[in-house]
C-alpha cells in the first residue's frame, strides 16, 4: 500500500464530524430524557426557579450529565407518588471515548507502531517506526519530542520542528481520550407506577423583559399592548409553562453557587436589581402547588403558546404563559395582553435647585460654564397621565407612544399598582415657554450667632413666568426646589419644608454637588424646600409664579 504523507501545515484538515455526530446525539437524547422543564418562574433581573420532573425509572436512579448551578439553598430534589427520595449527589465521571487526532501529537500517538518517515526543519530525513510518547506518571501532558527507532537505534526529534511526517499504509485518525465529567444522580426508594422525581432550584440565565405599546386617540383613552421578551441562555423549554413575574422577590443569598454544582467560587452577580422580600413563600407554595397540580400532555401533537391568565402572589403578580418551546440561546416575544386606560395630558415642569451664590463666586470659569449648561432654563415636558384601571400592576419598561397609529415617542413606563395614577413622559413641549428669575432680595448681617460665629441672613427672590403658545389650552404642573428655608410663595401655590432624605435622593442627579466641601455648619441652619403651583393656561396666556427663601452664610 503507498504510503500516506502528512505535511504539518495541513494536519488540522482531517474531518471530525464522522465520530463526533453520534456522539452529540447520545449526549442529547440523554439530557432530553433527563428530568425536562415542566415549569419555569421567570424574574426580571435573570433568575429563575426551575421546576424540572418525570416519571420515576424502575430502576430508582436518574442521571443529570449536565449540572445546574442554583444558588445557594435553592436546590430541592423530591419524588411524589409513594417514591421516597434517598439523596441526591453529583460529581465527576472519568470515562474514555474516541476523539479525532487534530494536531501533529495526537497523530503520532495514534500511530505509534506503524512505520514512518520524518523530515526536520534542517531537511534531514529520518525513517523507522514511531514509539509511544514519553510521558510523566504525574501528568497527563506528554513531552513535545517523537520518538522514532529505526535499525541504528532510536532518535528524539523536537515536535515544533518537523516540516512533515509519511506514514506507511493508511493512518489512524482518532485516538482514546480520558474526560472528565459532571454528573447528578437522583437516587429514589419504593417507586410506584405513579411514582414522579424532579428538582426545583433557582438559577440565572432566563430573562424576560416587558414592554409596552399605547396608542391615545387624543380624547383620553389609551389602547394598550404588553409583551414580553423572553432571553434563554439557561436551559432548553420545551413545552413548558413560564411564569413572567411582576415583582420584587428576595434571593437573600442570590450570589453564592449551592454546593451540588461542584463550583466553589461566586455565582454570576445580577446586575438588574436589589430585591425585596417574600419570595421564600412563593417558592413554598410553588413546591407544594406547581409539583401535585402538573399533568403530562396528553399527545404528541404540538400547542399552540398561549397566554393563560394572571395571579397575585403576595407582593408578586405572574403573568402565566403555557406551551412554551424556547431551546437555549434562543429569544422569543410572547404577546401578554391588550387593555385601555384613560389619560389626560399635563404638562409639567421641574426647576432644579442651585448653589449659594458664595460657593458660585469660587468656581473656575470652566466650572462656572458647565454650572450654566446645567442650570440653564428647563423644558416644559408633555406628560401623560394615566390611572391604572387595569387588573394587574403596569411593570417598569420601555413604552412605545402612539397617536391614532403614528409615533409620538418612546418613554418609560413606571410601576404602578392598581388604581393609581402614573406619569408617562412623551417629549418637551416646546410650545411652552419659560422664564427664569432668581435675585437676591435682602442681605442680613450677623442674623444668627452659633458656637462662638456669627451668620448673615441672604433673602432670595424667585419667579417662573411660562406662556402658552400652543392652539390650545394646557394643564401645567410646576415644581421649584431650593436650598434654604422657604418664606413664601404666591399664586396660590404650596411651599414644604423637606427632609434630608429627599436631598439625598435629588443630589444623586447632579454633578456640581461634589465640586465642594460643604461647611459643617451648613444644615445647622438651612434646609431642602419645595414650592409647587397648579394651572390652567389658556392660547396665548402668560402666568407667572412667585417665590421667597432664604438661606444663611459665614
Amino acid at each position: 500500500m503507498k504510503p500516506l504523507t502528512l505535511l504539518v501545515p495541513f494536519v488540522l484538515s482531517f474531518p471530525s464530524c464522522a465520530l463526533a455526530r453520534p456522539q452529540v446525539a447520545v449526549a442529547a437524547a440523554t439530557q432530553e430524557r433527563a428530568l425536562p422543564v415542566r415549569e419555569v418562574t421567570v424574574f426580571k433581573d435573570g433568575h429563575a426557579y426551575v421546576l424540572r420532573e418525570q416519571e420515576a425509572p424502575q430502576g430508582g436512579e436518574v442521571v443529570l450529565t449536565e449540572l445546574p448551578v442554583p444558588v445557594l439553598g435553592t436546590f430541592w430534589p423530591y419524588a411524589t407518588g409513594g417514591a421516597r427520595l434517598v439523596h441526591a449527589k453529583s460529581g465527576y465521571v472519568e470515562s474514555e471515548r474516541d476523539v479525532d487526532a487534530i494536531d501533529l501529537q495526537q497523530l503520532v500517538e495514534a500511530n505509534v507502531g506503524r512505520k514512518a518517515r520524518i523530515k526536520d526543519a534542517t531537511g534531514e530525513e529520518f525513517s523507522g517506526v514511531l514509539r509511544p510518547l514519553p510521558r510523566r506518571s504525574d501528568s497527563d501532558s506528554n513531552a513535545s519530542v517523537v520518538v522514532l527507532e529505526g535499525e541504528a537505534g532510536s532518535r528524539a526529534l523536537q515536535l515544533h520542528g518537523v516540516r512533515w511526517i509519511e506514514i506507511e499504509g493508511q493512518p489512524a485518525r482518532t485516538i482514546r481520550a480520558k474526560t472528565r465529567s459532571e454528573r447528578l444522580t437522583l437516587k429514589l426508594d419504593s417507586v410506584t407506577k405513579d411514582s414522579k422525581v424532579g428538582v426545583v432550584y433557582v438559577q440565572e440565565g432566563l430573562r424576560w423583559v416587558p414592554s409596552y405599546k399605547l396608542d391615545i386617540d387624543g380624547n383620553g383613552k389609551a389602547r394598550v399592548q404588553m409583551e414580553a421578551s423572553l432571553q434563554n441562555d439557561l436551559i432548553d423549554l420545551k413545552d413548558a409553562t413560564v411564569n413572567l413575574v411582576v415583582g420584587v422577590p428576595s434571593f437573600e443569598f442570590k450570589d453564592l453557587v449551592d454546593p451540588i454544582a461542584l463550583q466553589q467560587e461566586l455565582a454570576r452577580v445580577s446586575a438588574a436589581m436589589d430585591f425585596g422580600q417574600n419570595f421564600s413563600n412563593v417558592l413554598s407554595n410553588s413546591l407544594r402547588t406547581q409539583v401535585a397540580g402538573y399533568a403530562p400532555r396528553q399527545g404528541d401533537a404540538p400547542a399552540e403558546t398561549v397566554p393563560a391568565g394572571s395571579e397575585a402572589a403576595e407582593d408578586l403578580y405572574v403573568f402565566t404563559v403555557k406551551h412554551v418551546t424556547l431551546a437555549k440561546g434562543e429569544r422569543m416575544v410572547l404577546p401578554l395582553r391588550e387593555f385601555e386606560l384613560s389619560y389626560r395630558d399635563v404638562y409639567t415642569l421641574e426647576v432644579p435647585f442651585s448653589p449659594p451664590l458664595e460657593l458660585r463666586e469660587q468656581l473656575q470659569s470652566e466650572r462656572v460654564m458647565e454650572l450654566a449648561k446645567a442650570l440653564a432654563a428647563p423644558k416644559v415636558m408633555h406628560v401623560l397621565r394615566l390611572k391604572n384601571t387595569s387588573d394587574a400592576p403596569l411593570t417598569t419598561a420601555p413604552a412605545l407612544v402612539l397617536s391614532r397609529g403614528r409615533v409620538l415617542a418612546q418613554g418609560q413606563m413606571r410601576y404602578t399598582p392598581t388604581g393609581v395614577e402614573t406619569d408617562l413622559e412623551i417629549n418637551p413641549a416646546i410650545e411652552v415657554c419659560v422664564e427664569l428669575e432668581e435675585r437676591e432680595a435682602g442681605r442680613t448681617p450677623n442674623a444668627e450667632r452659633w458656637n462662638g460665629n456669627n451668620y448673615g441672613r441672604i433673602d432670595i427672590a424667585g419667579a417662573i413666568t411660562l406662556r402658552n403658545e400652543k392652539g390650545q389650552a394646557v394643564e401645567l404642573e410646576v415644581r421649584r426646589r431650593v436650598l434654604g428655608v422657604a418664606d413664601s410663595v404666591g399664586q396660590e401655590g404650596a411651599l414644604k419644608q423637606l427632609d434630608l432624605a429627599s436631598l439625598g435622593a435629588e443630589v444623586r442627579g447632579v454633578s456640581w454637588w461634589g465640586w465642594w466641601n460643604w461647611p459643617y455648619w451648613w444644615f445647622r441652619f438651612n434646609g431642602f424646600a419645595e414650592f409647587r403651583w397648579k394651572a390652567k393656561l389658556e392660547p396665548g396666556e402668560s402666568v407667572k409664579f412667585d417665590a421667597g427663601w432664604h438661606y444663611f452664610w459665614q
